[in-house]
Protein backbone atom coordinates (compact mmCIF):
# COMPACT_ATOMS: atom_id res chain seq x y z
CA UNK A 1 0.00 0.00 0.00
CA UNK A 2 2.87 2.23 0.86
CA UNK A 3 4.36 1.85 -2.88
CA UNK A 4 1.04 2.35 -4.35
CA UNK A 5 0.60 5.85 -2.55
CA UNK A 6 4.41 7.02 -3.08
CA UNK A 7 3.75 6.14 -6.70
CA UNK A 8 0.29 7.63 -6.96
CA UNK A 9 2.34 11.21 -5.65
CA UNK A 10 4.87 10.67 -7.66
CA UNK A 11 3.34 10.16 -10.73
CA UNK A 12 1.01 13.82 -10.17
CA UNK A 13 3.91 15.92 -8.99
CA UNK A 14 5.63 14.63 -12.22
CA UNK A 15 2.52 15.65 -14.18
CA UNK A 16 1.69 18.79 -12.86
CA UNK A 17 5.07 19.67 -13.66
CA UNK A 18 4.74 18.56 -16.90
CA UNK A 19 1.67 20.72 -17.49
CA UNK A 20 3.71 23.72 -16.24
CA UNK A 21 6.21 23.64 -18.53
CA UNK A 22 3.69 23.06 -21.37
CA UNK A 23 1.42 26.17 -20.88
CA UNK A 24 4.71 28.33 -20.18
CA UNK A 25 6.00 27.02 -23.36
CA UNK A 26 2.58 27.09 -25.44
CA UNK A 27 2.62 30.98 -24.00
CA UNK A 28 5.93 32.06 -25.27
CA UNK A 29 5.78 30.17 -28.47
CA UNK A 30 1.78 31.84 -29.40
CA UNK A 31 2.75 35.46 -28.35
CA UNK A 32 3.38 37.86 -30.94
CA UNK A 33 6.37 38.57 -32.14
CA UNK A 34 6.12 42.63 -31.76
CA UNK A 35 4.15 42.54 -28.67
CA UNK A 36 5.53 44.13 -25.58
CA UNK A 37 3.52 43.52 -22.17
CA UNK A 38 4.69 47.49 -21.31
CA UNK A 39 3.11 49.13 -24.47
CA UNK A 40 0.46 50.93 -23.37
CA UNK A 41 2.17 51.83 -20.06
CA UNK A 42 5.24 53.63 -21.59
CA UNK A 43 3.27 55.03 -24.51
CA UNK A 44 3.09 58.66 -23.32
CA UNK A 45 6.76 58.91 -22.65
CA UNK A 46 7.50 58.32 -26.69
CA UNK A 47 4.34 60.63 -27.80
CA UNK A 48 5.75 64.06 -27.00
CA UNK A 49 9.42 64.46 -29.29
CA UNK A 50 9.60 68.12 -27.42
CA UNK A 51 9.53 66.28 -23.97
CA UNK A 52 12.28 63.88 -25.24
CA UNK A 53 14.31 66.86 -26.42
CA UNK A 54 14.21 68.40 -22.82
CA UNK A 55 16.63 65.87 -21.81
CA UNK A 56 19.47 66.93 -24.20
CA UNK A 57 19.10 70.80 -22.96
CA UNK A 58 22.93 71.02 -21.32
CA UNK A 59 22.30 74.09 -19.38
CA UNK A 60 20.94 72.75 -16.30
CA UNK A 61 24.04 70.28 -16.37
CA UNK A 62 26.55 72.92 -16.69
CA UNK A 63 25.34 75.21 -13.76
CA UNK A 64 25.14 72.17 -11.27
CA UNK A 65 28.66 71.14 -12.44
CA UNK A 66 29.92 74.76 -11.67
CA UNK A 67 28.96 74.45 -8.11
CA UNK A 68 30.55 71.26 -7.99
CA UNK A 69 33.98 72.59 -8.91
CA UNK A 70 32.93 76.02 -6.37
CA UNK A 71 32.22 73.13 -3.31
CA UNK A 72 35.70 71.45 -3.97
CA UNK A 73 37.61 74.80 -3.87
CA UNK A 74 36.36 76.16 -1.07
CA UNK A 75 37.42 72.77 0.60
CA UNK A 76 40.74 73.09 -0.44
CA UNK A 77 41.09 76.83 0.58
CA UNK A 78 39.62 75.78 3.86
CA UNK A 79 41.90 73.02 4.10
CA UNK A 80 44.59 75.60 3.76
CA UNK A 81 43.36 77.05 7.49
CA UNK A 82 41.50 80.38 5.05
CA UNK A 83 37.69 80.72 6.08
CA UNK A 84 36.03 81.02 2.18
CA UNK A 85 34.08 84.26 1.78
CA UNK A 86 33.24 84.04 -1.73
CA UNK A 87 34.39 81.56 -4.51
CA UNK A 88 33.64 82.33 -8.65
CA UNK A 89 34.14 79.85 -11.49
CA UNK A 90 32.91 80.75 -15.25
CA UNK A 91 32.68 77.10 -17.06
CA UNK A 92 35.33 76.92 -19.70
CA UNK A 93 37.51 79.25 -17.46
CA UNK A 94 40.99 77.95 -16.39
CA UNK A 95 41.09 79.77 -13.01
CA UNK A 96 38.78 79.80 -9.78
CA UNK A 97 38.46 82.89 -7.66
CA UNK A 98 38.49 82.44 -4.16
CA UNK A 99 38.24 85.76 -1.83
CA UNK A 100 39.33 84.44 1.58
CA UNK A 101 39.94 85.82 4.77
CA UNK A 102 42.94 84.29 8.02
CA UNK A 103 43.07 86.01 10.79
CA UNK A 104 41.71 89.91 10.34
CA UNK A 105 43.00 89.79 6.93
CA UNK A 106 41.31 88.92 3.55
CA UNK A 107 42.66 87.27 0.83
CA UNK A 108 42.39 86.74 -2.65
CA UNK A 109 43.52 83.00 -3.84
CA UNK A 110 43.23 81.96 -7.96
CA UNK A 111 43.24 78.21 -7.95
CA UNK A 112 43.97 76.41 -11.27
CA UNK A 113 41.68 74.23 -12.92
CA UNK A 114 41.07 70.96 -12.94
CA UNK A 115 44.54 70.38 -10.44
CA UNK A 116 42.64 72.83 -7.92
CA UNK A 117 46.64 74.16 -7.47
CA UNK A 118 47.00 77.78 -5.99
CA UNK A 119 48.08 79.74 -8.93
CA UNK A 120 48.26 83.18 -6.85
CA UNK A 121 47.91 84.46 -3.37
CA UNK A 122 47.35 87.93 -3.19
CA UNK A 123 46.58 90.41 0.15
CA UNK A 124 44.03 91.91 -0.02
Amino acid sequence: MRNLSFSTLKAVTTGSIVAALLAVTTGCVTTPSGYNGYDDLYEHVHKDKKGHKKHKDKKKDKGSYVSVVERRAASKVRSMGYRVKDVKYKNGDRKIKVKAERGRDDYKIELGYPSYNVIKLKKD
